[in-house]
């Protein structure tokens, strides 16, 4: 009897063992461990640095193809934030994230608020492709306002190709950006071949004036812009008195400044990005006696920077822009009122940045699915943006090129120590 009992408890508690170790290998949930770090997903390539050469093909499993979770959902800000033109990119990141500050307080998109993350470049192509990288990776990243300048989306256009991410550009105006085929490009300013036939028009058709001395950084932009409004004027019988380039960094224009003296212009044309450095010009310009004419381009507008730091030499001076001034917009009235409370000074490309921002937005909230949103999503959805009503005064959309449909470029006066708009000029022939 004792030994029965004894077998039958041995044999008892042998199957309760066997049970528990069955149940283990069944699928019960292991414990995971909390001090070991995460593994790295092996789909997500490493960041690129500066000056390297870029990847050419995309990874197996880029960030593109996956959805996002609810609850947050982030868009990139890129552009000059430190360097020589980071008072323009400062005002215009300001104002992407006014914008941001503004749908967020109002519910977000869909529910889910957005976050940005900035993107420094510089104004430097190299840091641009980067910048590129850096946002092309992170995978909850579902669209980009900027770059702002032509040279850094240039630069860093093919990464964003290659990572499906949609850009929207406040002020890259080089034609080629849209011409290269990346389906990603956008962007709600007019292009050079729109507004140096503009310049070049008002010159002669409403200045009526008979020579013009060009002047360029070298940069993408302003060798560009002062090459479409040689090709125009010359067009239209304007004698080029001539073309020079001169480096960003040159703070001495004397000899320059004496060689365009002998020619004896009408008009000096310099579409410098950096409106302060325009000013060093234009002052050097009135100490030497030179009485050209000056006319620059939209990177002028800005009364600090230009008219200013100028002494009073920019007194007179013509520049076109990309729009018209925002306080002659009555859609602008509260954005000015409510974004000069906040920040102060208004950039050039405040209302773009602004306008651009709030375009994206609803671009995502259009995208999202269950709850999700994907970047292939957002890029059709920008890209089928054809009558956005925003601050601008004119709805906003967009052609299969990524181009604004409209070309209008507004012609600007400095009178009284301050920016005058004298009128509109539209010289589309593409």
């Amino acid at each position: 009897m004792r030994t029965s009992k004894r077998l039958f408890l041995a044999v008892s508690l042998l199957l309760i063992v066997s049970t528990v170790i069955i149940s283990g290998c069944a699928g019960a949930p292991a414990p995971t461990p909390t001090s070991a770090p995460p593994a790295k997903p092996a789909t997500t390539p490493a960041a690129t640095p500066a000056g390297a050469p870029q990847p050419t093909k995309a990874p197996a499993a880029t960030p593109a193809a996956q959805a996002q979770p609810a609850g947050t959902v982030k868009i990139g800000a890129a552009g000059p934030f430190s360097g020589q033109l980071s008072k323009i990119g400062q005002d215009s990141l300001n104002a992407v994230k006014f914008a941001v500050d503004e749908i967020n307080a109002a519910g977000g998109v869909g529910g889910m608020k957005i976050e940005v993350v900035e993107g420094d470049d510089g104004a430097d192509p190299a840091k641009a492709a980067t910048v590129a990288e850096k946002f092309g990776t992170d995978s909850s990243i579902v669209g980009v306002i900027g770059p702002m300048t032509s040279g850094a989306v240039n630069a860093s256009l093919p990464v964003y190709q290659k990572y499906n991410l949609v850009i929207i550009s406040q002020s890259a105006t080089n034609p080629n950006l849209t011409e290269q085929g990346f389906k990603v490009m956008h962007r709600i300013c007019p292009r050079d071949d729109d507004q140096g036939p503009a310049a070049a028009m008002f010159i002669a058709q409403d200045l009526k004036l008979k020579s013009v001395y060009l002047l360029d950084g070298k940069d993408t932009y302003s060798a560009g812009l002062a090459g479409e409004v040689e090709k125009k004027l010359k067009e239209l019988g304007v004698t080029i008195a001539g073309h020079d380039q001169y480096a960003p960094e040159d703070k001495d224009f004397s000899t320059l400044l004496t060689r365009i003296k002998s020619a004896k212009p009408d008009m000096i044309y310099m579409p410098d990005p950096d409106p302060s450095h325009a000013a060093m010009f234009l002052k050097q310009a009135a100490d030497l006696g030179v009485k050209a004419k000056f006319m620059t381009g939209e990177a002028g507008y800005e009364k600090a920077e230009f008219i200013d730091k100028s002494g009073g030499a920019a007194e007179g001076a013509y520049l076109t822009n990309i729009g018209p001034i925002l306080t002659t917009i009555p859609e602008a009235k509260d954005f000015i009122k409510n974004f000069t409370a906040k920040y102060g000074g208004m950039s050039v490309f405040a209302g773009q940045s602004y306008e651009a921002t709030k375009i994206l937005a609803e671009a995502i909230k259009k995208s999202i699915k269950n709850g999700k949103v994907s970047r292939e999503d957002v890029l059709s959805a920008v890209h089928n943006t054809k009558d956005y009503k925003g601050i601008l005064g004119a709805p906003i959309g967009f052609n299969d090129k990524g181009d604004l449909v409209s070309g209008t470029i507004f012609v600007y006066q400095v009178k009284n120590g301050d920016f005058t708009q004298l009128k509109s000029v539209s010289a589309r022939g593409r």
